[in-house]
């Protein structure tokens, strides 16, 4: 029916009064850039403000056929960065420019001025500017997505029909028939982003999926120069030739109406031939740009001398009109296109639309003319035909005008779908609300993974049983499975949140732990039942990976894809914002490879997706893996908190808060979350084991009692072993506060007997696996009167980053008590001389990573730091022998504590 009634639509319109707006959004576009690059405020020595007049235009017809005939309101749109000033001035056409802080649409008045206020920073907190790029704090963002790195919009456009899709699927309530529209460069269609992603597209059947190239033949630099003899033929021809390779639909818009009459004419099959077939990309440019008709005319007759009585027919400036007349500069064929593409819905289409970049300005087809910006002349010219003012460049079509009036209707058209799109949004979250409160007032604060058995284990395990758990109180078929356990009232309260979490790896599922996560709920299009059913197909001891689109599916396959993969993590958490449903997807990724998906990772950053990402193995750790797979780098991003755990019980914490941050908005500044877990297990019942030795955990203590673990305590110190605890539940219930404000005192020698800061203590730090190595150094340090204090650090962000930066590093400061505090003593140097030592306590860090990651204690409190971190390409080896290698084992942390309270013993004080 939809796809009829906008059929219907195109045929009734009037294009020549959709022209018409066309071209008066392409003035206003170009007067936007102008006012930018001549406002009053730049300073000498400012950077170009910048502006690409000629990439909009290149694209205003396409756009206007887009905005002005053929989406929907429940339709998404990304759009290659350089066309934004474009969509805004469309979109100032078509009154959608919306008031984020009353919620209201702005006045018309209201919407002109901020055409003044392209990449303007704002004069105060709440002015509505226009970013360079799209912006989901541009005031007509409703349905966009963030535009700001060529390569990724698209993907995440594809991802997010995807999402919408699952969510179909499974149960939940989205705009129906929504598509899915990216306008893509053709240079930009060179990002490998691009070609990794188009595959997945066609596989997934996802034929909501539009993607619009700009064929300009022109990038940054200049003209490109595809090699036409060995690609056989243009960059739009290989264009073709892959896409259909990869399972897409295929639509050339080639050539306008001028071309399309002329084709009708007696020798008209040769002359279309020749356009499409004989010229190469540079070549074809070249004519564009000399504007000769003699010498178009000439080139063409060149190439087919048959084609001479008919162009004999028209003069040089027809003949030029006929040659440059692209199909990408007819809102009507664009029009007609974009609608073919809606029609198969189980094959994605690229539609390549022809143009000429710099359309309707003087530097149109010029080699150079990416950043060229209209003169004033040329800028006034451009107004008087749009029929505007100075006084007022970006005024609306006057009332009882054609334009004015379908303009109006269309606005009311996309108006209200959008309003009814913010009601279901509004209303998905309240139903999520009412029934995570529904099973409890607070939501637990641990998944309660039962450890006993498993006295041994990495976190990397750990996050396998929390996924399958997570996954299982959601999931109401693996809940009726006979032998399932009942539900306690404890998974009761996480059954809500966990029917919205899912899965995601690409192609490292079975290596990264999630096998029960994957068995049996792989989501996608099903395979042959006959295969599946005769040959029963099922591998004993490992995941059945049969694909379905049931509602009880929860992974979602991956082929080696990390940059996919990031990229429908981010589309399928960006769901809370767009349609109210708060998808929660937990992606493994070997953490290495992250790199390969960090400009994706950036960008779901950016845009504030909730997600969660489990990098895993991550570090030397891998040792086995050897160099190439054991780097970890420092990421701090805005949106971001990062966490590497070093028990079990931290994971469970850290994902359970995680998790409830998500579905109760209480993770501003931190909607992404890296975990990063290891393959290297370690000893679980020292965690509580060093904990209870802590003052801090004793009850009972007489005034001024000293604690010790010597078997024959001095006077006034009593053994830590013979002193009551605290329960073990009263101890996890105070350590967890610590862990997930981003670090903890694990071995705490406060009120230890002999205890002197200033002469024999030192801070450990350690994060992750590198805690078994500061254990045993602080053990061996301790038998030769040194205390050295074992902090773990569980968040690098919440403790030292961008996080803790927020409120002065009050956790480290506060809470674990790391200062810089002098710590004065009187001691004799003979003869009945005394001096006064001023000591700080010094801090050793050791990370299983890049310097970056720890390497700024000592900086924040002012104290001497000396970082240990991984600073050579690794080997194989077991993690102890790569360990030493790399200077981080107990061994170099021992040997840091000594050199660095060495450093804090000779530093003197000087009084003048």
């Amino acid at each position: 029916m939809l796809l009829e009634r906008i059929a219907q639509q195109i045929n009734a319109i009037d294009f020549d009064v959709i022209d018409r707006i066309a071209y008066r959004a392409f003035v206003q576009t170009t007067k936007s850039i102008y006012e930018a690059n001549h406002r009053p405020t730049k300073e000498k020595g400012d950077p170009k403000i910048g502006g690409h007049p000629a990439a909009c235009s290149s694209s205003i017809q396409i756009l206007s056929a887009l905005h002005l005939v053929v989406r929907q309101p429940g339709d998404y749109v990304c759009c290659k960065p350089h066309a934004a000033p474009a969509d805004h001035a469309l979109q100032l056409q078509l009154g959608l420019y919306r008031d984020h802080v009353r919620n209201t649409w702005m006045s018309d008045e209201e919407a002109k001025h901020v055409m003044y206020r392209l990449r303007q920073f704002p004069e105060g907190k709440d002015q509505p500017v226009l970013q360079s790029y799209h912006a989901e704090s541009d005031p007509d963002s409703h349905n966009w997505l963030p535009s700001g790195s060529v390569g990724i919009p698209p993907v995440v456009s594809q991802y997010q029909a995807l999402a919408y899709r699952y969510a179909e699927d499974h149960g939940l309530e989205v705009p129906k028939e929504a598509h899915f529209w990216s306008l893509v460069g053709d240079s930009e269609f060179r990002e490998g982003s691009l070609m990794e992603a188009m595959p997945d597209a066609a596989e997934r059947e996802l034929g909501n999926v539009t993607w619009i190239i700009d064929y300009n033949r022109q990038n940054l630099d200049g003209t490109r120069i595809p090699n036409y003899r060995s690609m056989n033929g243009t960059d739009a021809d290989r264009i073709e030739r892959t896409a259909i390779a990869n399972g897409w639909e295929v639509i050339q818009v080639r050539h306008g109406k001028l071309r399309r009459e002329s084709f009708k004419r007696r020798g008209g099959a040769r002359l279309k031939s020749v356009l499409e077939n004989q010229f190469s990309d540079y070549e074809f440019q070249m004519f564009l740009w000399r504007r000769r008709g003699d010498l178009s005319r000439a080139r063409l007759i060149e190439l087919d001398p048959a084609l001479k009585p008919l162009l004999a027919d028209y003069s040089d400036d027809q003949v030029q009109a006929i040659f440059a007349d692209l199909g990408g500069h007819d809102v009507q064929a664009m029009a007609e296109a974009l609608l073919a593409s809606r029609r198969d819905t189980t094959r994605p289409t690229i539609i390549i639309a022809h143009t000429a970049k710099g359309w309707g300005l003087e530097m149109y087809a010029a080699p150079g003319n990416h950043s060229a910006l209209p003169g004033d002349e040329e800028m006034k010219r451009l107004i008087a035909q749009a029929g505007l003012t100075e006084e007022d460049p970006f005024a609306l079509f006057a009332a009882e005008t054609p334009e004015a009036k379908y303009l109006a209707k269309r606005r009311e058209e996309l108006r209200e779908g959008i309003e009814s799109q913010l009601t279901l949004r509004d209303r998905n979250l309240e139903k999520v609300r009412q029934e995570i409160a529904s099973a409890g007032s607070i939501i637990p604060e641990s998944l309660d993974i039962d450890l006993t058995m498993f006295p041994m284990v990495h976190t990397q395990w750990m996050w396998g049983q929390l996924a399958a758990k997570l996954v299982r109180l959601g999931n109401e078929q693996e809940r009726s499975k006979p032998g399932a356990p009942p539900l306690t009232d404890r998974d009761k309260m996480w059954a809500t949140m966990a029917d919205l979490i899912l899965t995601m790896a690409p192609d490292v599922g079975t290596s990264t732990n999630v096998n029960p996560s994957m068995n049996e709920k792989i989501y996608g299009p099903s395979p042959s039942a006959v295969l599946r059913d005769t040959l029963v197909i099922k591998e004993s001891g490992r995941p059945d990976l049969n694909p379905s689109e049931a509602a009880w599916t929860r992974h979602i396959r991956f082929e080696i894809a990390e940059a996919n993969c990031m990229s429908a993590a981010g589309s399928f958490g960006k769901m809370y914002h767009h349609v109210g449903i708060p998808f929660l997807p937990m992606m493994t990724v070997y953490d290495f490879f992250i790199k390969r998906a960090l400009d994706q990772f950036f960008y779901n950053l950016y845009w504030k997706s909730g997600f969660i990402c489990i990098g895993t193995p991550s570090g030397v750790t891998l040792s086995p893996e050897g160099a190439q797979h054991s780097w970890k780098s420092d990421i701090q991003i805005p949106n971001l908190v990062t966490w590497e755990p070093a028990y079990a019980k931290e994971l469970d914490w850290i994902v359970s808060d995680a998790v409830k941050r998500h579905f109760t908005g209480d993770n501003i500044a931190r909607q992404g979350v890296l975990v990063r877990c290891v393959t290297r297990s370690i000893q679980q019942s020292e965690f509580l084991q060093r904990l209870r030795r802590s003052k801090k955990y004793k009850l009972g203590l007489q005034e001024g009692q000293k604690l010790t673990i010597e078997e024959n305590p001095r006077p006034g110190a009593v053994r830590e072993d013979l002193v009551e605890t605290m329960s073990d539940k009263e101890i996890f219930d105070l350590v967890r506060r610590d862990v997930l404000e981003g670090g903890y005192r694990l071995i705490d020698y406060r009120g230890y007997d002999d205890y002197e800061p200033g002469d024999n203590v030192v801070h450990l730090f350690a994060m992750g696996s590198l805690v078994t190595e500061a254990i045993r150094a602080s053990d061996r340090l301790y038998k030769e009167g040194i205390y050295a204090n074992v902090i773990v650090v569980t968040s690098q962000d919440l403790l030292l980053g961008n996080l803790a930066h927020e409120n002065g590093y009050e956790h480290l400061r506060k809470n674990l008590h790391i200062t810089g505090d002098l710590h004065v003593s009187r001691f004799e140097v003979g003869g009945g001389v005394h001096r006064v030592a001023n000591r700080r306590i010094p801090i050793v860090s050791a990370s299983d990573g890049e310097p970056g990651l720890l390497d700024n204690i000592g900086s924040i409190v002012g104290v001497k730091q000396v970082p240990l971190a991984v600073r050579h390409f690794s080997k194989c080896g077991r993690p102890a022998e790569v360990f030493h290698y790399q200077e981080i084992d107990h061994e170099a942390l021992y040997e840091a504590a000594h050199r660095v309270l060495r450093f804090a013993a000779d530093e003197g004080v000087r009084i003048r």
